[in-house]
């Protein structure tokens, strides 16, 4: 038989998670990314004209690659952005069938007529 962890050790956990995440976001983004600029600009595409300035006039594969990632990332950030309000959407939509059970044949179709 297993003892169930006790009041401390649930803090201990949830103190470590809360602590890495906060001080990942306050020094990775806050003191890196944020310092990043392109004359005031920032996203995917500033970072990548900062990384080619960097090049001084030479690589032009490694320009060219750089160019590539960042059309991907940006590809990246806007696939996010219209997929995660379909999907935060059809989740409430699908709570209608856990509360009721009735709702079930309906899910979809309302979804759709939100979305």
């Amino acid at each position: 038989m297993r003892a169930l962890p006790h009041a401390e050790h649930v803090f201990g956990v949830l103190s470590v998670l809360f602590w890495a995440v906060t001080l990942t976001v306050t020094i990775k983004y806050v003191t890196l990314i944020m310092r990043a600029d392109n004359k005031g600009e920032g996203g995917v595409l500033a970072l990548a004209t900062l990384a080619t300035h960097g090049l001084n006039g030479r690589g032009r594969n490694i320009r060219r690659g750089v160019t590539l990632l960042a059309v991907v990332g940006l590809a990246l950030f806007y696939g996010d952005a219209i997929i995660t309000p379909a999907v935060s959407v059809m989740g409430a939509v699908e709570g209608l069938s856990a509360v009721a059970p009735s709702f079930t044949p309906f899910v979809v179709p309302v979804a759709l007529l939100i979305l």
